[in-house]
């Protein structure tokens, strides 16, 4: 009996989980999403005008955060901020990176 048990609660530990690595499993349209929030809420942060993102930077989930250079391209300028955005709170945090680039767009 006793090993039935055991047999029973290994099972559903299995299958609990198996459950939550599916639940965690993100979709392609949940990246989109997640990838414009970032870039909308990190463009607004550094404030330009004619801010340009580069892609974003993505760290190991216990960090929490991803981040994103910005660069202004008004003409004759080489101004950057770094952008951290925190997952859990959905806010981004800039500092200056003045001299840094972003690449330049895909055509």
């Amino acid at each position: 009996m006793r090993l039935k048990t055991t047999a029973i609660a290994l099972a559903s530990l299995a299958a609990a989980c198996t459950t939550a690595t599916a639940v965690q499993a993100s979709s392609p349209g949940a990246w989109a999403e997640f990838n414009q929030r970032v870039t909308r809420s990190c463009l607004a942060a550094a404030g330009y005008r004619n801010g340009r993102p580069s892609p974003i930077i993505g760290f190991d989930d216990r960090v929490g955060k991803v981040a994103m250079l910005v660069s202004d391209r008004s003409r004759g300028s080489n101004n950057a901020r770094l952008c951290l955005y925190d997952k859990a709170s959905r806010k981004a945090f800039i500092d200056n990176a003045d001299g840094w680039v972003a690449p330049p767009a895909p055509r």
